[in-house]
């Protein structure tokens, strides 16, 4: 999460981001200044149309083209592409306002306001104003599994039109921190009228690309919004994106140079990559943590001896330092500069300890040759196939026999909501305010993590740390919440994240953002 959250935390700028990385062992911030072209670029080909274009990759596609029900980075990254929100974050994850011009929260933090830019089209002609807002958030509401809906389905109590350019959010409990989650892609109220239910599968909103066509597992393709109302921003007139998930066919077309851009490189390819004189890699510390999730629905993990056995059993700086190459060993979730972060836990992660792992083993009464299921998507991050190949490998060492499954996108996230599976791997992000992610990881059981079903108090100590308005006591309420996740192992971190793209330098205006969000419809070539 990002944003330009209350005063007592302020906002994370550049310098500050670049400070916590160093101390992370992460390195600098790659510099903002505008990547330098020095290549020609090509014409539009199959996607159709003469004029430049942008393409870029990664492991894995869209799954819906609803922006309300996505839960992904990938779907995420093309929705904004169409979409406008009310706010957004920026490179290093402080908010900005985007259609909003201004917003205000009243001081016990149960409303806030937004006023609204004008003069702002729908790409179906139609005009932006807070009818769309309140529309947006309805529908957002109707739908409470959506991900999107977390956030609000039991706090947003209203939305109300002011005026044409104003809008108000009333809620039933406090939030100081909600400001953070308006970064909802604002839908159009006549394209629903006009095309109907699925109207998103046609045209989009506000975005600086106009839907074109997507075919599922090739290619999706948006053409330049000519009329954005952000002047000069769109350079180039088609936006390509590629869905390869094979990492050695990913790396060879971004060398080919059929791929502008390509994102979630691990150390080893960028080192490989960053040979090539027309490269440039660049590097961002990530927001999140990459993390394991135990089923504690049923046996072996109910029992934390089990859940032990398996963290004591993964050597976590072999990950980094010979798998990955990249990211840091932490013991915690909420990383520096957020409400909640400790730095004994954050800088004290499990020992790898084979011995005590199998000593876990067997104070878990378990018996060699406890069938567990590991499951995950390897696309979606860096060397993620290899390093759970050696996770599952040191739990056969302990005494597991391991079922290593990989698994589509959206096999992946069913496996996890229906409860299917023994060990998952999940992304965790909660930087800058944890109160979201905890919500939807933990509260709402989105994608596994059932820890509510064994310890229903962390439910109270959730929502009570989303409500708190005094700072001091904000930061102690999320730290318990942490403290207590850390000492019963229910979600272990693999690794703090790092964020590494390859661009080629025909690309210019290329940033490295440090939610891992690839931003190019910015971007220009040469």
């Amino acid at each position: 999460m990002a944003g330009l959250v209350w005063d007592s935390l302020g906002p994370i700028s550049r310098r500050r981001f670049t400070r916590q990385a160093v101390k992370l062992g992460l390195g600098a911030l790659a510099a903002p200044a505008l990547v330098e072209a020095l290549a020609a670029c090509g014409q539009l080909g199959g996607a159709g149309g003469g004029g430049k274009k942008i393409t870029w990759s990664r492991g894995d596609d869209l799954r819906t083209q609803d922006p309300q029900a996505i839960s992904g980075l990938m779907e995420g990254t093309i929705s904004r592409v169409l979409y406008d929100p009310l706010v957004d974050t920026d490179a290093d994850g402080k908010l900005v306002n985007v259609l909003a011009t201004d917003w205000s929260m009243v001081p016990e933090a149960t409303s806030y306001t937004f006023k609204l830019r004008s003069g702002v089209k729908f790409h179906d002609g139609s005009d932006f104003n807070a009818d769309a807002v309140v529309y947006t958030y309805n529908r957002l509401l109707q739908n409470p599994t959506f991900q999107l809906a977390s956030n609000f389905k039991d706090k947003l109590a209203k939305v109300t039109a002011v005026d044409p350019m104003t809008v108000k959010f009333d809620l039933s409990k406090p939030d100081p921190g909600l400001i953070n989650s308006f970064t909802i892609p604002i839908m159009s109220p006549a394209a629903e009228k006009k095309y109907g239910a699925e109207f998103y599968k046609q045209i989009g909103g506000t975005g600086p690309f106009k839907f074109k066509s997507w075919t599922p597992n090739q290619q999706w393709v948006g053409d330049a919004n000519k009329d954005y109302w952000v002047k000069d921003m769109v350079k180039v007139d088609q936006y390509v994106f590629r869905p390869i998930p094979e990492e050695a066919t990913r790396v060879a077309a971004f060398q080919s140079g059929e791929i502008d851009v390509i994102d979630g490189l691990s150390g080893d390819q960028a080192e490989q990559l960053g040979k090539d004189s027309n490269v440039t890699i660049v590097r961002s510390p990530g927001t999140s943590s990459l993390c394991i999730t135990f089923n504690v629905r049923k046996d072996p993990f109910k029992m934390k001896e089990a859940r032990l056995a398996v963290s004591y059993a993964i050597d976590r700086d072999n990950i980094v330092k010979n798998i990955t190459k990249l990211g840091k060993n932490v013991g915690g979730t909420i990383p520096p500069g957020t409400p909640g972060y400790d730095e004994k836990i954050f800088n004290s992660p499990l020992p790898f300890d084979m011995g005590k792992a199998k000593e876990m083993f067997q104070t878990a009464k378990l018996q060699p040759g406890t069938k567990i299921s590991f499951k995950m998507n390897p696309a979606w991050f860096p060397k993620l196939k290899e390093t759970g190949e050696y996770i599952a490998n040191q739990l056969r060492t302990v005494g597991f026999d391991v079922d290593l499954q990989f698994l589509e996108p959206g096999a992946y996230t069913d496996a996890r909501k229906s409860g299917q599976f023994d060990i998952a791997i999940q992304e965790v992000g909660r930087a800058q305010n944890p109160g979201p992610n905890y919500q939807i990881i933990i509260v709402d059981e989105s994608f596994g993590n059932f820890y509510k079903e064994i310890n229903p108090a962390i439910v109270g100590m959730i929502q009570q740390a989303q409500a708190e308005l005094d700072a001091a006591k904000r930061d102690a309420a999320y730290k318990k919440i942490q403290q207590t996740i850390y000492d019963d192992n229910v979600e272990f971190p693999i690794y703090y994240r790092e964020l590494i793209w390859g661009v080629r330098k025909r690309v210019t205006g290329f940033q490295g953002r440090v939610g891992g969000d690839t931003r190019v419809y910015q971007c220009g070539v040469t």
